[in-house]
């Protein structure tokens, strides 16, 4: 290990603390709070929601305020058991938030440092790889998605934990790792759990079939004495794998769709045969595989050293899951029960896939402009497929420096097998990283789409808002592309979302290789080095000069683009400007790399404090505008529909509880017209106004309905929209043409669900919007703010206009509200649910949910019932519920009282005239017991997602409470799993090292 001056190593961390004010500064410094996306709206008032359950001294296991209940145990987002969230019970709520963040961006850094050192870099190589890292764009804006960046922050120590066992096998590298796994899943990121895992695999299975090579191969002075790039046979056999695979897609592309079954009118497009049974059969073909591997005759060395190595990492993954099952068995449990799961085909799994022409981004950073000071982007401009993808990450730089320094240490057949296999990690994550633009069947639209020339038959590019399986029946742009192997080869995957994840695997390993590029230099190994940064300094030089040459063409271009968003009108000149600092920083770093390049043989002490100058200034001058923030007392000012809805309840007082309907997604129009100084604090302010959610669950808000990680698949069959043709009547009163669709959404759905108030967009755009489509929610309602004027004058349709600019959303009162619990005497029985296949779902849902005085809906082949006179029930309770339901009509004395004392449990006080079913309009879920007056009763799915309970006539007294089977287990299992790890570290202490073929040949850490 190279040895360093006490400078060196304080320069390091000196580095770090100048990063972390320059990002920081605000929320450590001005009383700020993280303000963007997800950071605002759903983790503040989330893990808010959590702590205060721990305050109450509960287990946070339920929480009432969103979608009728859901489980917050079994939420993985909520990270209800991550250790690294006793802040929150130490410091105020506030702070705890900030630092939070801030320490996983320090612990981020800590780790790729000490997983540097473990590989014997220079602490300036590792210095640069710990600051590349954290604080490059894909890591660093994960501030907005905590979850991935606690994932993100524990990563580099699953690679030190995974290359201690490989490499030395070291027994406490095995319980290190179940660590990092356990604290992976907990944090609420178990995907990064799941890779980390498939690489540890991949790296053990190398090791093995090379015997241990790169272990003892020591990297040589010049590059030009070994082969570190791919023969050119392998080069040959994989274009030709790879030509096979996209004539074989493409034909697939074709063939497929005529194989489909046949589509019903006004039904989903039906998944191909296979597709139902393929995610249990990938899973039985592997077994197969290793099987049939592993129990050969005659077991070979690296057979054995392979199994070896595997069941290592067996322990750790299933130590792992031991630690977590107290939260991780809650989890799955909820999971299986959401969309995730459903059985009529794949869920959508292509969202905020990587643009592959963003790549330039890791040269120049915001190459493509920036929204944060407006609206300065032109990224939409290039546009690759019919729809734009979602954006991650607005930037991908890690710092040019970083980039050059890992080209120049990539490999990928010979040298050190930590450089190896960093080195195809990026590759392959990299690839998929892209989703949907990794496929022959894109490629081929693609060029048809520019060139006019693709492959015959396969069909245009997806549509924008189409399901995961087209309406046409044709093949996704993405399906038969790297993501989609990992997704259909992997098990498992299918569960996860969104190809941009992967990219924190490709950031580490080029973050990695850049520690060692640094100390090759010191080596004297600088010709590819130089040749690469010469190559970047001169494309960068001409690309900033035609950029400048070209600037009034440029702007023209711009003006006439239709870029505005809610950012505001898009603003050419600014986007100019940001392309060419972008183009010019890039001159400067690569510039400066050169300097590096001849400055390190002669002076490798200044110049070692160079580089880590160098690529602090980058990084800060680069990603810090990506750390929006808005004055902490925003967060803690009462939200202004809520003062209008607690107004209007005082004046007209709710007989029980009750739920509020927001729609989801959506903006005030006037946006796209106005600029601003702070659109993100804008954002902030509005969001938490109109009570976005989560924003609400801290203030007493029950939400009808909201959309997040995942949704229970039986309550989502309630609220999902559909294009439906208006009445003439209907049409006339809403100023459209008779028979033009509406999004529609159904509407006694909200009634049942006790929906009190709906919070909506004034401004509906063309009724076609999901987001903006209120159409359903204009009967049988009253709107109680903004009051419409008295009058029709100038000044009043002013008013109106400046109210849709600016504030654009209206709140409705609900005149057809169902009370929170009510009795029936009636019932209909239901093929009792089996499975999650929509087919089972369709017919009775709709049964449900059709109201013939609806004025959207009609259907003359459908008969309406009344749910407050009849339930549905599953047919294997029927007879248990034929003495509750023998008919009769519900009285208007058969009141339900109905009280939440806490979060788990729920208190109903009820009055029958007749034997009958209490239905509870909380969703049933498993873990829920009742009482009623003090014995236990059985809990009855009726409504097919209600609660019911069977009552005997006169008063009783009903508890429902939640005592989940799968934490009570979990928690058992994490007990003995804690047990075992100690046992486990007990044994590492007698007998650190396991044998391995190549440890004997490689130097003990430390020697």
């Amino acid at each position: 290990m190279t040895r360093d001056s006490l400078i060196a190593k304080l320069l390091v961390f000196g580095c770090l603390a100048a990063l972390l004010l320059a990002c920081f500064h605000r929320v450590l410094l001005d009383g700020h709070q993280f303000a963007y996306r997800d950071a605002a709206h759903f983790y503040y008032p989330l893990y808010e929601r959590v702590q205060r359950e721990w305050d109450a001294g509960r287990w946070p296991l339920w929480e009432p305020e969103e979608n009728s209940g859901m489980p917050l145990m079994g939420n993985p987002t909520a990270a209800v058991l991550y250790p690294g969230k006793v802040v929150y019970a130490v410091l105020p709520y506030a702070w705890a938030a900030r630092l939070y963040i801030v320490g996983h961006v320090a612990l981020a850094f800590a780790a790729m440092l000490a997983l540097m050192r473990s590989w014997k870099v220079s602490w300036t190589g590792a210095g640069l790889s710990a600051l590349s890292y954290s604080f490059c764009g894909p890591i660093l804006f994960q501030y907005c998605n905590i979850i991935y960046l606690v994932g993100a922050a524990w990563l580099p120590l699953g690679f030190l934990a995974v290359d201690r066992w490989i490499r030395d096998g070291s027994r406490w590298a095995v319980l290190g790792l179940a660590v990092v796994l356990a604290m992976q899943t907990l944090g609420g990121d178990p995907q990064s759990a799941y890779l980390m895992g498939l690489c540890a695999l991949a790296y053990a299975a190398g090791a093995a079939w090379t015997s241990g090579r790169g272990f003892r191969e020591a990297q040589p002075p010049e590059p030009s004495t070994t082969r570190t790039a791919l023969p050119w046979r392998a080069i040959l056999l994989g274009l030709l794998v790879a030509g096979i695979w996209t004539m074989a897609t493409l034909e697939l592309a074709r063939v497929l769709p005529s194989l489909r079954p046949a589509k019903l009118p006004d039904k989903p497009t039906p998944p191909l045969p296979w597709m139902l049974w393929a995610p249990a059969v990938v899973p039985v073909v592997w077994a197969i595989v290793l099987a049939i591997y592993f129990v050969r005759k005659k077991p070979t060395r690296e057979r054995r050293t392979v199994w070896r190595l595997a069941m290592g990492l067996g322990v750790a993954g299933a130590l792992a899951g031991a630690l977590t099952a107290a939260q991780l068995l809650p989890v799955v449990e909820f999971t299986q029960q959401t969309t995730r799961a459903a059985a009529g085909g794949p869920h959508e799994i292509y969202p905020f896939s990587v643009e592959p022409f963003r790549l330039v981004e890791m040269l120049w950073p915001n190459v493509f402009g920036s929204y944060f000071d407006g609206n300065a982007s032109w990224v939409d401009l290039v546009k690759i497929s019919a729809d734009r993808s979602k954006v991650w990450v607005p930037s991908l730089y890690m710092g040019g420096a970083v980039i050059l320094l890992a080209l120049a240490a990539v490999a990928f057949r010979r040298g050190d097998a930590a450089r190896v296999w960093l080195s195809w990690i990026v590759v392959v994550t990299l690839l998929g990283s892209f989703g949907e633009f990794s496929s022959p069947i894109w490629a081929s639209r693609f060029a048809n789409s520019t060139l006019g020339v693709g492959y015959p038959g396969i069909g245009p590019f997806d549509p924008p808002n189409d399901p995961p399986l087209r309406k046409d029946g044709h093949l996704r742009d993405g399906d038969g592309g790297v993501y989609w192997a990992m997704t259909t080869f992997l098990p498992g995957f299918r569960q996860f979302r969104f190809p941009s994840k992967l990219m924190t695997f490709s950031i580490l390993g080029i973050a990695a290789l850049a520690g060692f590029g640094w100390d090759d230099l010191g080596r004297g190994r600088e010709r590819r080095l130089r040749r690469s940064t010469v190559v970047l300094l001169s494309l960068s030089s001409a690309c900033l000069l035609g950029w400048l040459s070209a600037r009034g063409p440029i702007l023209k271009v711009f003006e006439g683009a239709q870029l505005s968003s809610s950012f505001g009108p898009f603003d050419p000149v600014a986007a100019y400007g940001e392309t060419r600092r972008a183009l010019g920083q890039g001159v400067l770093v690569f510039a400066a790399t050169l300097g590096l390049v001849a400055l390190r043989p002669r002076r490798p002490g200044l110049a070692c404090a160079a580089v880590l100058l160098l690529v602090t200034l980058d990084l800060g001058l680069a990603n810090r505008r990506m750390i929006a923030t808005a004055p902490q007392e925003l967060f803690e000012v009462e939200p202004e529909v809520l003062g209008v809805i607690k107004a209007a309840e005082a004046a007209r007082p709710s007989d029980g509880p009750y739920r509020i309907h927001r729609s989801p997604i959506w903006n005030p129009a006037g946006w796209i017209e106005s600029a601003s100084d702070d659109r993100v604090r804008d954002f902030m302010e509005w969001e938490r106004a109109t009570i976005q959610p989560k924003y609400g669950i801290t203030l007493g808000v029950e939400y009808t309905h909201t959309i997040g990680v995942a949704e229970l698949y039986d309550y989502e069959w309630y609220f999902g929209g559909w294009l439906f043709s208006t009445s003439p009547e209907f049409a006339r009163s809403i100023g459209i043409t008779p028979g033009q669709k509406v999004v529609y959404f159904p509407r006694r759905s909200f009634d049942m669900w006790n929906t009190r108030y709906f919070i909506l967009p004034s401004y509906t755009n063309d009724w076609l919007d999901e987001n903006r489509g209120f159409a359903a929610f204009l009967a049988d309602t009253e709107i109680i703010h903004p009051r419409p004027g008295k009058t029709d004058s100038p000044e009043s349709r002013k008013q109106a206009e400046d109210w849709v600019k600016t504030k654009d959303y209206q709140i409705r009162r609900n005149l057809n509200q169902f009370p929170r619990a009510w009795v029936v005497h009636r019932a209909k029985g239901l093929t009792t649910l089996r499975g999650m296949s929509p087919e089972a779902r369709s017919g009775p849902m709709m049964e449900i949910m059709y109201d013939d005085n609806d004025p959207i809906w009609r259907d003359p082949t459908m008969i309406s019932y009344d749910p407050r006179q009849i339930a549905w029930v599953e047919n294997d309770d029927a007879a248990a519920l034929a003495p509750f339901t023998r008919g009769g009509v519900s009285r208007p004395s058969e009141v339900v009282k109905v009280g939440y004392p806490r979060s788990d449990r729920v208190e109903l006080d009820v009055t029958l005239d007749a034997p009958g079913i209490v239905v509870l309009a909380d969703v049933y879920y498993p873990g829920w017991k009742l009482t009623i007056d003090g014995q236990p009763s059985p809990v009855y799915r009726v409504n097919r997602m209600m609660r019911g309970a069977a009552v005997e006539s006169g008063t009783h007294h009903l508890v429902y409470s939640y005592e989940p089977r799968s934490f009570r287990l979990g928690l058992l299992v994490s007990m003995a799993g804690l047990g075992v790890a100690l046992g486990l570290a007990a044994f590492a202490s007698r007998r650190p090292r396991t044998p391995l073929p190549w440890t004997a040949a490689v130097a003990k850490p430390g020697a």
